[in-house]
């Protein structure tokens, strides 16, 4: 029977939870700390990524922020302040002038290219404790979590 089903939490799913939300916060917060050494948030890096990856394509504020994994109210903010930091360029488009193309630049890439080894090492910190059978499981396992409506 499930905890759903008798109204009881069901203690290895509080436990799975509870394991799962502080994984996330130490993972957040070593990534972060990273970043604040190179002057970056970790989405103003998620955002330089989005913009490198997607740089063949035109993308404007929506584009970038339905690529991003996280919900982020303030984009326009985000965005704004790599502006600031020389980091990425906006232009107002002539065709709608309310709306911008984002891009990244080259300081942006090289500042990508600085940051991406960290990230890595920080990566295998985390996972590099686990065998590839146990990163596939693992990565099976989350992706089917993420997946259930909430």
């Amino acid at each position: 029977m499930s905890g759903k089903a008798s109204g009881k939490i069901n203690p290895l799913i509080s436990q799975t939870f509870s394991t799962l939300l502080s994984c996330q916060q130490k993972m957040s917060y070593e990534i972060s700390r990273e970043m604040k050494s190179y002057g970056i948030t970790r989405q103003q890096y998620e955002v330089l990524k989005i913009l490198d990856e997607n740089s063949d394509d035109s993308m404007n504020l929506n584009k970038v922020k339905s690529h991003l994994r996280e919900n982020v109210p303030d984009i326009s903010r985000i965005v704004q302040r790599l502006v600031e930091k020389k980091l990425i360029n906006r232009e107002r488009l002539s065709s709608d002038k309310r709306n911008s193309s984002i891009s990244i630049n080259a300081e942006g890439i090289k500042a990508l290219k600085e940051i991406e080894p960290v990230i890595k090492d920080k990566m295998d910190q985390f996972f590099g404790v686990l065998t590839s059978d146990e990163l596939n499981e693992l990565a099976r396992i989350i992706s089917k979590v993420n997946q259930t409506k909430s």
